[in-house]
């Protein structure tokens, strides 16, 4: 008697899942859960719509039957190859798209063209380097494989370079400079040397405490550097010092000049 008890309650428990299954689904399937709002967070310069018709989501389809990973698929492959951080449900009816724009880091020169990076290596575009760039170009970095909408992919030899690079230029983007360079030299990645947009070599040294050496290059005795109106090497290798050494005035151009400074021609150690 026990047993058909025992039996007859699971029965009875097997049917109220399979009633509430049934019921769940036809409730699912109602217009309740149909989309009526797509929010897209973080598109500071991407057009709200352009990326929802990108990811693929319509209005008034059932929200059960979205695949977060097609819609971040989809968007991360479509230029500027924003990353998305996340895709969320409101229930009942809202999806949430949130996402992370790439910002152009650098120029790397190919052949005849540049390639656009953003501080991670990847690739957002390839221009013509007969059109110009205003980002810092890259000096020193050899490319084995390239593919826009992908990462910048060097041979094993440079993968320290590389990475060297991505802290370089994270660092300048924290510090918000990278206006301010010209070109980065990166031959070496244990002796990186900077030429400022004002023609003024930096010596970076290792890629190590990089808060206090790009620091020198928001630093009142940066400006005083600039206001000497004198070509030369700022030298902040050493984490606290900075050094400006004056480019010596050749030999020939200094006889039609008359007699050299020789204080003028010196190492100046600069202080904040």
């Amino acid at each position: 008697m026990a047993k058909n008890g025992t039996r007859g309650k699971s029965g009875f428990v097997t049917l109220l899942v399979l009633v509430f299954c049934l019921a769940a689904a036809v409730f699912i399937g109602t217009e309740v859960f149909q989309v009526k709002k797509i929010t897209v967070i973080g598109s500071d310069t991407l057009d709200n719509n352009v990326i929802i018709n990108v990811s693929g989501i319509s209005y008034e389809e059932n929200i059960f039957k979205i695949s977060k990973e097609q819609v971040k698929n989809r968007i991360e492959s479509f230029a500027p190859y924003p990353v998305v951080k996340a895709v969320s449900m409101k229930l009942p009816d809202e999806v949430i798209i949130v996402l992370e724009e790439r910002v152009p880091a650098a120029a790397v020169p190919y052949l005849s063209s540049y390639l656009i990076i953003d501080c991670n290596g990847f690739i957002l575009d390839i221009v013509k380097q007969s059109q110009g760039v205003s980002l810092p170009v890259l000096e020193g970095i050899h490319v084995s494989c390239l593919s826009k909408g992908s990462f910048l992919e060097v041979s094993e030899k440079d993968s320290y370079q590389f990475k060297v690079l991505t802290h370089f230029l994270k660092s300048l983007e924290e510090w918000e400079i990278k206006d301010r360079i010209k070109a980065i030299y990166i031959d070496n990645p244990d002796d990186i040397t900077l030429l400022t947009n004002d023609d003024i070599k930096v010596s970076i040294g290792q890629a190590l405490d990089l808060d206090r050496k790009l620091g020198w290059l928001c630093s009142e005795a940066y400006t005083q550097v600039l206001e000497k109106g004198e070509p030369g090497t700022l030298d902040v290798r050493t984490p606290g010092k900075a050094v400006f050494h004056p480019t010596p005035v050749p030999e020939d151009e200094a006889d039609l000049d008359g007699e050299t400074d020789p204080e003028a021609a010196s190492n100046q150690e600069v202080s904040d």
